[in-house]
This record gives C-alpha cells, sequence and structure tokens, in this order.
C-alpha cells in the first residue's frame, strides 16, 4: 500500500459483487460495536481512487479480525486472518495472497497464482503455492515468517493505520493518515444485534447429536438416500477400567506419532456403547413403519464411554495438547489424528503397551488375551492392573472429533466419538 492518505468508512460488511458498503454506520454506531465486542466493518479508501484500498473486519467478542486487500479494480490480493490471543496484540492465523496476470481474471481467480501461509503460536506453520492456481501443481514448505511476525499490534478503534502499514499484510511506505468523513446525510441508528454482511466470526464445529444419537426412535434423514434413519437402543460392546482415572482417545496404531487426547474421569469400569440405527428403505410394511430386516438395514455412527448415569448438560470438544479453540476456523473441531481408519479407548497410563498388543493382534491375529467384538471390536487387557484399551473401526482417515458431556455439576457424565464419515451425511428429520 502506497497511499498515504485515506478515509475509513463504516458499515456493516462490504459487498464484493456491487463493490459497495452494506449498511453504512455512524462512528459512534461503530464505536459502541466495538467496545460492545459486536461485528462491524471498516472500508477504506484512497481519494481519486474508485475501489476500496483495504477492508478490515472486527468481532473483539469473538477475538477476531479479518483484513482484505483490494486491488485498483476491487479483487482481493490479501485475505488475512488474525486472532486476539494476547492483550494488545492479533496473531496471524491464516494468509492468502492472489496475484492476477489478466484484468479479466475475477476476485480470487481459481487460476491466479496463490500462496496460502496457515501458521501456529508455537512457530510451527506450513505455506502452499500454487503457480497456476487450482489448474496446476503446488509444493509445500514450512511457513517462512519468523516467529516475531505472526504478531501484530491490535488497534484501539479508530486507530487503523500501524495495522495498515505492515508490510507483510501488503502494506509499503509510511504510516498512512486516515480521515472519518461523516455520512451525509447520517443513516438511522440499527435496531437490535449488529449483523455482519457477507462475513462473520469463525463458527467451529458444534457438537453432532451427542445424545439423540443415543436417544432411541430419534429420527434423521439421510443426505444421499431416501428413507428414514430410526435409532435404535444403544448396544453395550463391553466394560473398559481406566484404573489410572484417564482415558486416552487416538489412533492405537500410531503410537508416538501424536500426542492422544486424554479426559480425567474417577478411576472405575465404564460401559463402552455403540450407536445403533435402522435404515428404512421407501416402501415398508402396512403402517409405513421398517422395522430391521427385508426393509431396513442397520448402522452404527457413534461410539461412548458413559462415565455415569447423570444427563449431560452441556458438550465441549476435547482438547488436544497445546491445542487452542481460539485458532479454530469456520466448521473445524479438535479431535484425534488417524491414517489407519482405526481409533480406540484407553487407559492412558497403559496405553503405550496396550497399544502395541494390539498392533500385534491386527498383524498376526493371535488372540492372545485379546477379546473380540463382531469382528469389529479388539479389546485388550493389562494382566497386572485390569486397565484396558478398546480399539474400534473408523469409515476412514482423518480428524476424529471427540465430545465430552459434563453434567450440571461439571463432571464428566459421558464422551462420545462420532464416526465423522458417517454422521454428516445425516440430518435432523423433517415432519
Amino acid at each position: 500500500m502506497t497511499e498515504t492518505r485515506l478515509e475509513a468508512h463504516y458499515c456493516d460488511g462490504w459487498d464484493p459483487a456491487t463493490r459497495s458498503s452494506v449498511r453504512p454506520l455512524p462512528r459512534a454506531e461503530a464505536e459502541r460495536r466495538d467496545a460492545a465486542g459486536e461485528p462491524y466493518a471498516v472500508v477504506f479508501r484512497a481519494p481519486g481512487r474508485e475501489q476500496p484500498v483495504a477492508v478490515l473486519h472486527l468481532a473483539r467478542a469473538g477475538q477476531y479480525a479479518e483484513l482484505h486487500r483490494l486491488d485498483p479494480q476491487g479483487r482481493r490480493t490479501f485475505e488475512i486472518d488474525l486472532r486476539a490471543l494476547e492483550p494488545g496484540r492479533l496473531f496471524l492465523r491464516h494468509l492468502t495472497e492472489w496475484r492476477y496476470e489478466r484484468p479479466e481474471q475475477p476476485d480470487r481467480a481459481t487460476d491466479a497464482w496463490r500462496k496460502v501461509l496457515l501458521l501456529l503460536p508455537d512457530g510451527r506453520g506450513r505455506q502452499t503455492v500454487n503457480d497456476r492456481g487450482d489448474g496446476g501443481g503446488s509444493y509445500q514448505t514450512a511457513a517462512d515468517l519468523p516467529v516475531e511476525s505472526r504478531w501484530l499490534p491490535d488497534p484501539r478503534f479508530g486507530h487503523w493505520a500501524e495495522l495498515l502499514a505492515v508490510g507483510r499484510l501488503g502494506g509499503t511506505g509510511p504510516l498512512p493518515e486516515i480521515t472519518e468523513p461523516p455520512l451525509d446525510p447520517a443513516p438511522p441508528q440499527p435496531a437490535g444485534p449488529a449483523e455482519p454482511f457477507g462475513w462473520r466470526p469463525p463458527r467451529p464445529a458444534t457438537p453432532p447429536w451427542p445424545e439423540e444419537l443415543f436417544t432411541p426412535g430419534a429420527t434423521f434423514a439421510h443426505r444421499f438416500r431416501a428413507g428414514t434413519v430410526t435409532v435404535e437402543p444403544p448396544r453395550t460392546i463391553t466394560e473398559i477400567a481406566l484404573p489410572s482415572g484417564r482415558l486416552a482417545v487416538h489412533d492405537p496404531l500410531h503410537l508416538g506419532r501424536d500426542e492422544p487426547i486424554v479426559i480425567e474421569v474417577p478411576p472405575g469400569s465404564y460401559p463402552v456403547q455403540e450407536s445403533r440405527s435402522s435404515f428404512g428403505r421407501p416402501g415398508g410394511n402396512a403402517n409405513g413403519a421398517n422395522p430391521i430386516g427385508a426393509d431396513a438395514i442397520g448402522e452404527s455412527y457413534a461410539l461412548r464411554v458413559l462415565v455415569s448415569g447423570k444427563p449431560p448438560a452441556s458438550w465441549t470438544p476435547a482438547v488436544p495438547p497445546g491445542g487452542d479453540p481460539r485458532l479454530l476456523g469456520d466448521g473445524e473441531c479438535f479431535g484425534f489424528g488417524t491414517d489407519s481408519a482405526t481409533g480406540s479407548f484407553a487407559d492412558a497410563d497403559a496405553r503405550p503397551s496396550l497399544s502395541a498388543r494390539y498392533k500385534q493382534y491386527l498383524t498376526s491375529r493371535v488372540k492372545d488375551g485379546v477379546e473380540t467384538f463382531d469382528y469389529s471390536y479388539a479389546k485388550v487387557t493389562d494382566a497386572g492392573t485390569g486397565a484396558g484399551l478398546l480399539g474400534f473401526p473408523l469409515g476412514g482417515d482423518g480428524t476424529v472429533p471427540v465430545w465430552i458431556g459434563r453434567d450440571t455439576d461439571g463432571a464428566v457424565a459421558a464422551v462420545v466419538v462420532p464416526d465423522p464419515f458417517e454422521v454428516y451425511v445425516l440430518e435432523p428429520a423433517v415432519g
């Protein structure tokens, strides 16, 4: 950015289709939203230029800011995701840069040169470059941005110049002089909570029906099939002993690759239950029902460790070691990684030895101290402590979420692992 003079205009958002501000705001309303943590946007314009220089989205309650740099045609050249992880500082979580070769290329053209940085506060990060956009190859390296350069000033309301001048965010030259021209005429004050246009703070994934999947009679629609999915009574597979009082959830076939998710529970033995469902094909019997049999098939969508008989009052994602929920993107969740389509519940202290035995069983199929259930589940037990590990199959590889249900006292009532390759094809049944 070489502009030395800019104008700041407040609004609910920027419409890239019409290239205009949506619902302009007087300064006082924008400042009120800033103090209340409500979302709003700032559009920065340079005299003599038709399109804005930059657009800043702010939602302080969500500890989130997003900065867009625009070229003279109004196309994004930088899209920057910033998180308020420390007082007075913003962390550069995600940066995408585009370079356009032709004036007819649209905003964020899929065939434009593109670089994506994904960063973490501990110094880790990766950089992906697509020289010809989606139409060519790409190469990935470690992020080339030093740790100290990943932190930026968190601007106070009205003090935008320092953030806009940061070179790694597309800024160049001295701090710009920013003025705030009054609205003429001033628009009416918006009523009710702020509603941003065209953007919103990231919303991490919500728990995919951790109670309904174990509630007999609950019904769902399937995205790719006709008919109704009806939840059957949960099936108890076995019990797992956790003498350490620490439940580990992980991929048992990749010991040492990632730290497991560990959840503190009272020492004891707990039932492991499988969510079961019947899937009714269209037609059914004379009453319209589809009992398990010729007109229905059964499927499993989730597993749970039932820690107590108390109903959960809240559900929260289990956070792995070093995880920070404030870094999650839209629809993202924490979980354990697997590239073997396998997960397990295990006593955390006995996990290393039990995982090794489980892996040996899968390799040799020798059931030396291994119990199997329906050819899908295998349980390994430590002869000395009774600590157990139950391995279970998943529908594929990737990150598998783990949800913790807590009762009204905050104690763990249940731990649910939905199979992401199965449960996300469900939708609430209509009618």
